[in-house]
């Protein structure tokens, strides 16, 4: 399997699709197109896949939200507020030293900031942000279809949050993967009610790991043409799952 690094997710999939004889179509040009499965027209949008519900989506698309179901899960939470008040922001600062503002309903690297004085806090507005506590660490990603591991890698780009940052993705054989947080993916995603999301982690200096996002809409380039290690074709088992939930839909209207 071979796929440029430029290629984005929307033409990862048409690209796996025109492989797989689905004879996809655009719709929308890079967002929405069509295939043919089973005698039936089915489209394709990466951002509102039919395998995760729309409550499960918006669960995990909401930062807060979802550290607070992982809190009642037990999982390992990354230190976090949702302050009210610039007092109770400057408070959670002054207890942590160094902090990260990230929008609550963000993605991507957007729109983050690390916050080491008051000032800075006081510059944000305040109620569109969850607070974090800054931890330097790796960064590791497991990928989640249908209750199992298909792909994981580790980011590597220092200490910058920017997201034209310089980015390296080292693919991991399957033999190298962490059995404790391949397990604690699949748990996360099935708290969430997600058949498919990337649960990142974060590993302290000595190897402690904690939840740093759910994301339903993953970039998949980085798992088909990684900086090192195995390319996998998350693509074609994207779509092959979405095509056996059409089929199944199909069948149980008949």
């Amino acid at each position: 399997m071979s796929s440029s690094p430029k290629l984005g997710t929307a033409q990862l999939l048409y690209k796996s699709a025109q492989q797989m004889g689905l004879n996809p179509a655009w719709v929308i040009p890079d967002g929405l197109f069509a295939i043919s499965a089973a005698g039936q027209e089915h489209y394709i949008h990466f951002a509102r896949s039919p395998l995760n519900s729309h409550t499960s989506a918006s669960l995990a698309k909401n930062k807060y939200l979802t550290r607070l179901i992982l809190e009642r899960h037990g999982m390992r939470n990354i230190p976090f507020s949702r302050p009210q008040t610039y007092a109770e922001a400057a408070a959670f600062l002054d207890e942590h030293g160094k902090i990260i503002a990230k929008p609550v309903g963000g993605a991507g690297a957007r729109d983050i900031h690390i916050v080491t004085a008051t000032a800075q806090l006081e510059a944000l507005q305040l109620t569109k942000y969850i607070l974090e506590k800054y931890i330097a660490g790796t960064e590791l990603r497991y990928l989640v279809l249908n209750g199992r591991i298909i792909g994981v890698h580790r980011s590597e780009y220092g200490v910058s949050v920017e997201a034209t940052r310089d980015l390296q993705r080292i693919s991991y054989e399957q033999t190298s993967w962490n059995r404790a947080l391949v397990s604690s993916s699949i748990q996360i995603a099935d708290a969430l009610g997600l058949r498919f999301a990337a649960v990142d982690y974060l590993l302290d200096p000595s190897d402690i790991p904690y939840v740093l996002e759910v994301n339903t809409t993953p970039g998949l380039k980085w798992f088909h043409a990684p900086s090192s290690g195995p390319a996998v074709d998350v693509a074609r088992l994207f779509l092959e799952a979405i095509i056996a939930e059409q089929e199944s839909k199909a069948y149980h209207e008949t």
